[in-house]
């Protein structure tokens, strides 16, 4: 099907003698089961449509990008959207541009056979599992969930010959867990998309989710420390490191003269190495091929603590006379941005109980409430969520609200200890990670 719809829209692209185009297609369906308590209360099948093209416009040594989006394959509606990204392209020229041409790709395996054969089966099956795994623990009550199986196919066309096509599977969870005791409530309420069956271990997330519901009931607010030292889970690092280590390690930045990241200099600790890796294993950003069409790789930025290569789109690949790393991020207006496919750290030396037990004072945080660092001067500011006060080697007590404040930038540079254990967590494959000089505040 999807080749039908490619061949009626490049029909029409070819029909009005445009040479430099590209049609990214997205055609997703989603399974959902929704949840009140445990019960399943509604089922919703739900497909979505829609293309991108993109249109370039040359003139006097510059190029002009259109970026349109939509949904309708009416042959009118198709007109109208060629119609408007040739105007938009003749109307913003910029640096010289062209797109993607055939490369090597790695066949990769990102969908899960079952899934696509049987997708109403296998959530039935999964949804069924994780109901029976919450209703174990009786010390809480879950109130509202989803559970939904995705099935993505993704195509690109351009005018340089590039054909490329992939399917890909996920799975996204939603659920709140409500705790009660001596008249006070507390709730637990992740959601996540995960990319493997594997990856979903229903059993060891449910206990998580009902002692960090549980342990909510608890918890008191941190004590204040301007030079505490905290201890980070993967899903602090994902939102933590990713916007910041993306942003200063791509061309994009180097372009723009603001990164902070110097080819051969020492930004981070020692034992520190980060790869944005295309080609990861359970990644949700792994395909063999970004969103424009050239190759994912496996590219080491940072190295025993030392930057060793910048991430390129096409465009600013061009700029800096580069070959892209395969890090073109198509964005939700449909244009595309130079940033991470997925962030791998190198795991450590030691276990995780073992680094807790070397902590003589500090602070474990598995959520903030919310987080988003600059991009630019890795500043941040968070309220706790989910955490432990760290006495003796031990987890002392459950901390909540608060703050902790520090940089990004600086505290690659004061990691104390990296665990061995290294989880998923989206685009993401973390340790959990320790670091120092933090502000803790109540």
């Amino acid at each position: 099907m999807s080749n039908e719809m490619l061949d009626l829209i490049e029909k029409e692209i070819k029909s009005k003698s445009i040479t430099d185009y590209e049609i990214f297609l997205v055609e997703g369906k989603a399974y959902e089961s929704i949840f009140l308590k445990d019960k399943v209360d509604n089922e919703r099948d739900i497909n979505e449509f829609k293309y991108i093209l993109r249109i370039l416009s040359h003139k006097e040594g510059k190029t002009g990008i259109g970026v349109v989006k939509g949904n309708s394959l009416n042959s009118k509606e198709i007109e109208r959207s060629i119609n408007t990204c040739i105007l938009l392209a003749k109307s913003n020229l910029g640096s010289k541009f062209h797109f993607p041409s055939k490369a090597s790709f790695q066949d990769l395996l990102i969908s899960d056979k079952k899934v696509i054969q049987e997708p109403l089966n296998i959530k039935k099956d999964l949804a069924e599992e994780l109901i029976s795994e919450i209703k174990q623990y009786r010390e809480i009550q879950p109130t509202f969930g989803r559970f939904r199986v995705h099935i993505d196919e993704l195509s690109l066309r351009n005018s340089n010959a590039l054909d490329l096509s992939i399917l890909k599977t996920y799975f996204f969870i939603e659920f709140s867990l409500k705790a009660q005791q001596n008249g006070k409530l507390s709730e637990y309420w992740p959601f996540l998309f995960i990319k493997d069956r594997n990856q979903l271990n229903f059993s060891k997330r449910v206990e998580k989710w009902v002692r960090l519901a549980q342990d909510s009931l608890i918890a008191k607010i941190p004590k204040q420390n301007k030079n505490a030292t905290v201890v980070f889970s993967p899903w602090v690092l994902n939102k933590s490191l990713n916007p910041v280590i993306g942003n200063h390690a791509s061309g994009k930045a180097y372009h723009q003269k603001i990164s902070r990241f110097k080819i051969d200099e020492e930004v981070a600790s020692d034992d520190i190495t980060i790869i944005d890796n295309g080609l990861l294993n359970g990644g949700t950003r792994t395909s063999g091929w970004d969103s424009e069409g050239s190759p994912h790789q496996r590219t080491e930025i940072i190295k025993n603590g030392i930057f060793q290569k910048r991430l390129y789109d096409q465009k600013f690949a061009l700029l800096s006379n580069q070959k892209s790393t395969g890090n073109g991020i198509r964005k939700l207006t449909g244009t595309v941005d130079n940033g991470i496919s997925n962030l791998e750290i190198l795991p450590g030396t030691m276990k995780f109980n073992d680094i807790i037990s070397d902590i003589s004072e500090g602070y474990y945080i598995e959520q903030f409430s919310w987080l988003n660092p600059s991009k630019l001067s890795g500043a941040f500011g968070a309220e706790i969520r989910n955490g432990y006060y760290i006495k003796n080697g031990k987890f002392d007590y459950p901390i909540k609200l608060g703050n902790i404040s520090g940089n990004v930038l600086k505290l690659i540079g004061e990691c104390q200890y990296i665990s061995k254990e290294r989880e998923y967590f989206e685009n993401s494959l973390f340790p959990y990670m320790v670091f120092n000089n933090l502000t803790v505040s109540s």
